[in-house]
């Protein structure tokens, strides 16, 4: 095995996809999202996902698609992001769901002269202002359009802006959504989706969603919203909530949600070299830290090039079971950390899993939960289990 790896394990992601659609029976569809290299997991995981009911998957590039197309070439797979009209040629030999987020888009594909019967999806833009449509004219004028070409309108989406926990923005996108397309009969539009995993956890199926797309939670994080607590702050923060459901009538909220996830990713080391440093030595760039006691490191051969940054907010690492503190500054390619007398050199260390959590780590680092994965998975040797 290599001095630090990635292992990746499909049981636990076969896992997550069997007990997300026996959970969410009410939705037709469920849209995998494996954009950014499937979040750091490598497409190796696509078949776990489509074998236990995943049966669609959307990448964001041509790049990812040919990737996905090498593990699977069987499963619809939408690109989120307009295919430069000059490549649908190799959009129709990946059998790709198009993405329309324009009228100027649509135009250019329906000119050019492309035979294959494309599938596509309209995208709305109800209030991200990323990519999508803002006029209900020009999205009934584009189903239109579509209707008279060789292709096929399948699907209708938007994206949300928050998570709407306690915010008015999620239903007043909800609300969007729905005038936005209220010129299009909705009912004949195979694919409807609207919202992401953490939509499909907190709340309710809107009454016109067909399917959902999710990302965190199929690789394995319950990431609905927790209950309060009794404390003091947890009381204030149930009394606001409560005062913005009333003020703005907003839309349920489930909390604790009953799921069993397994993380699919964890992340681990050799050490390289253990040594004695003695009160007053300093360690690392900067000679940053300083112990005010005799202690043992153990030097491990990971960093900022693994996707480990070089910040270090109470970075711990797992040792046999005992969480290790980081000392000193993080470089590209190793970190010290404290680590007790019966440490060995043979000792495996672990920086992402067991009792070293996503949330965690990505505490530790300052990134987002995705962000972390990416960056770990893309950066170092990964290896799939079984």
């Amino acid at each position: 095995m290599t001095d630090v790896y990635v292992e990746i394990n499909r049981s636990n992601m076969a896992l997550n996809a069997r007990n997300i659609v026996a959970k969410y029976p009410e939705y037709d569809t469920f849209i995998g999202i494996v954009k950014g290299d499937a979040y750091g997991h490598g497409y190796g995981i696509v078949n776990a996902l489509y074998e236990n009911g995943v049966r669609y998957f959307g990448v964001s590039s041509m790049e990812e698609a040919a990737a996905f197309r090498k593990e699977n070439t069987e499963a619809p797979l939408l690109c989120l992001e307009p295919v430069a009209i000059d490549r649908l040629e190799e959009a129709a030999d990946l059998n790709l769901t198009l993405a329309i987020p324009d009228m100027t888009y649509l135009d250019a594909l329906l000119d050019n002269g492309c035979r294959h019967p494309f599938k596509l999806h309209i995208q709305v833009d109800s209030g991200f202002n990323r990519l999508g449509f803002k006029d209900k004219n020009e999205i009934k004028n584009a189903a239109d359009k579509i209707a008279a070409s060789p292709y096929v309108l399948e699907g209708v989406y938007q994206h949300y802006a928050t998570a709407g926990i306690f915010d008015p923005y999620f239903d007043a996108q909800t609300k969007k959504f729905r005038e936005l397309t209220s010129l299009l009969e909705l009912s004949k539009i195979p694919l409807v989706h609207l919202g992401s995993g953490i939509a499909l956890m907190a709340h309710p199926k809107p009454d016109i969603a067909t399917a959902t797309r999710m990302g965190l939670m199929m690789y394995g994080y319950n990431i609905s919203p927790d209950s309060y607590g009794s404390g003091v702050k947890d009381r204030l923060r149930s009394a606001r909530d409560d005062y913005y459901r009333k003020k703005y009538h907003l839309s349920e909220v489930i909390r604790d949600v009953e799921l069993e996830l397994k993380p699919a990713m964890t992340m681990k080391c050799r050490i390289l070299q253990l040594k004695d440093v003695h009160k007053g030595e300093h360690i690392g760039y900067g000679a940053a830290y300083t112990p005010d006691e005799d202690i043992r490191i153990a030097v491990l051969p990971v960093g900022y090039n693994n996707g480990i940054g070089h910040q270090n907010h109470g970075r711990v690492v797992e040792i046999n079971g005992k969480l290790c503190p980081v000392v000193g500054e993080i470089g590209m390619n190793m970190m010290a950390v404290k680590v007790d007398k019966d440490t060995t050199l043979n000792d495996e260390v672990t920086l992402l899993g067991g009792h070293i959590t996503l949330g965690m780590f990505s505490r530790f680092s300052g990134l987002g939960l995705a962000e972390v994965m990416l960056g770990v998975g893309k950066n170092n040797p990964r290896y799939y289990i079984d």
